[in-house]
């Protein structure tokens, strides 16, 4: 008994040893710098052990990461990113986007600016509103007092505009 008291804690890990209940997550983009489009297949890191792929839109997420942590992005054709972030345990930390500037860029060419990082909007009455392409289909009846006829005084909501980079935008 006096020898577990003289051991003391010891069966427990040191304070900077990381377990596995004390992982987060990292998320982000990877965009062209010159171009702002998403650069799919792009690979993020955190060191050498915990690796991911960027998904089609250039989305990714860094799982099992915790502490302080510089994430990496490397793609074929661009310069390597990196992103300084503190990831708390059991949270998911966005990172917003990671851009790479072309190797083959004119030197001194202006990046653009990126894009404005989304916000989340509330859930609309309606997911599939007509976009201006098929608002132009012939109506399906027009005769008074038919089941299908829309109801009176009923539009469908705007469709929000598309936000797209513009290639003509400031330089920085």
């Amino acid at each position: 008994m006096l020898l577990l008291l003289a051991l003391g804690d010891s069966c427990s890990a040191p304070p900077n040893i990381v377990g596995v209940q004390d992982y987060g997550k990292v998320a982000g983009r990877v965009l062209d710098a010159m171009t702002n489009r998403p650069i799919p297949n792009a690979l993020l890191s955190v060191g050498s052990l915990y690796t991911t792929r960027a998904d089609i839109n250039g989305g990714f997420i860094l799982r099992a990461v915790a502490g302080d942590q510089t994430v990496t992005a490397r793609a074929a054709g661009y310069g390597t990113a990196t992103a300084d972030t503190t990831i708390p345990k059991d949270g998911t930390v966005s990172i917003g986007y990671i851009r790479l500037a072309p190797l083959a860029a004119p030197a001194g060419q202006p990046t653009l600016q990126p894009p404005a990082t989304p916000t989340p909007r509330a859930a609309s009455p309606s997911p599939a509103t007509p976009g201006p392409a098929a608002s132009s289909a012939p109506a399906a009846s027009s005769a008074p007092g038919s089941s299908t006829a829309p109801t009176a005084g009923a539009s469908p909501p705007p469709a929000p505009a598309p936000v797209t980079p513009s290639p003509q935008a400031s330089p920085t």
